[in-house]
């Protein structure tokens, strides 16, 4: 969702400006002083800003640093912002410009007009508590926010929910792409998730069945109070780290599984051809001889936790990465 800094072209101060190429697309603001971008630079596509509002008519992304102490007041289709210790400076950008928005970490209330942006990053905007504007959002993180109904946000492609404690029916997000429901821990029933490709439900107590969830691309469930993952044996990607399972012989067919910290598993003879493995932490394996053909087999370095010298056929295993 962000730009790495490494990318944009650095300002700082208005001679850079001034010097800057017409071919630009990225730049990052670093001084005190307001800018008003020209319709010179005619391709510039993204802006970050430290110490600085840009008032601009083809600007198409903006990151407004969580670190500034600034208002933020959205009305119709313009975002005003202004500096608390200079209530006299106020600064208008066009909502109908952003394809990227980033207001994550601010005290915002009402962001109905927000729903056109492409992207929309408002994590740790905790005043949220109504998501009903967001349904055309292609990419969309939310996290910690305070909503209850996710139902309409069905349409999302990428939805990042994480640790927004008060949802509880997901049944409306099957169509969502990614899903981050990371720390929810009041959901219970994700029967209706099974077509999602990416779906990250680490830290969600409360789940116990996850037998809908086979055809699910990459699955994180670290963490979680599952026992029976007999359903996911055609997961491609699965995090089971930290979890009370006992019987993985259903998992043979994965192809990068995380078992790191799984103390209960005893047999893994089943997972000869699983591509990568973590069994790191995972203290009662005491046979690794069918571990020949994984391509990388995790392990931890503490020989305490993992007495290496009693487990059978480790001293062959040529695959192993110590971690």
């Amino acid at each position: 969702m962000y730009y790495n800094n490494n990318y944009l072209t650095m300002i700082n101060n208005k001679q850079d400006y001034r010097n800057l190429s017409k071919n630009e697309t990225k730049i990052h603001i670093n001084f005190n002083k307001k800018i008003i971008i020209s319709n010179k630079i005619t391709k510039i596509q993204f802006i970050q800003f430290d110490k600085n509002i840009i008032i601009s008519n083809s600007v198409y992304f903006v990151d407004f640093d969580y670190k500034i102490d600034k208002k933020i007041k959205i009305s119709k289709n313009v975002i005003k912002l202004s500096y608390p210790r200079k209530s006299n400076i106020i600064y208008k950008i066009n909502i109908n410009n952003f394809i990227f928005l980033n207001i994550r970490n601010i005290k915002i209330k009402d962001v109905s007009v927000l729903g056109n942006v492409h992207t929309l990053n408002l994590n740790y905007c905790n005043n949220i508590k109504d998501a009903s504007a967001f349904g055309n959002v292609h990419v969309l993180n939310l996290s910690e926010a305070n909503i209850n109904d996710v139902s309409a946000l069905r349409n999302v492609h990428t939805l990042d929910l994480s640790g927004c404690e008060n949802i509880t029916d997901v049944s409306a997000l099957g169509n969502v792409h990614t899903l981050d429901l990371s720390h929810c821990q009041n959901i219970k029933d994700v029967s209706a998730l099974g077509n999602v490709h990416t779906l990250h439900l680490y830290d969600c107590p409360n789940i116990k069945d996850v037998s809908a969830l086979g055809n699910v691309h990459t699955l994180d469930l670290s963490e979680t109070n599952i026992k029976d993952v007999s359903a996911l044996g055609n997961v491609h990607t699965l995090d089971l780290c930290e979890t009370n399972i006992k019987d993985v012989s259903a998992l043979g067919n994965v192809h990068t599984l995380d078992l790191c910290g799984c103390k209960n598993i005893k047999d893994v003879s089943a997972l000869g051809n699983v591509h990568t493995l973590n069994l790191s932490w995972c203290r009662n394996i005491k046979d690794m001889s069918v571990l020949e053909n994984v391509h990388t087999l995790k392990l931890n370095l503490r020989k305490s936790i993992l007495s290496i010298e009693h487990i059978k056929g480790i001293n062959k295993l040529k695959n192993i990465k110590w971690i």
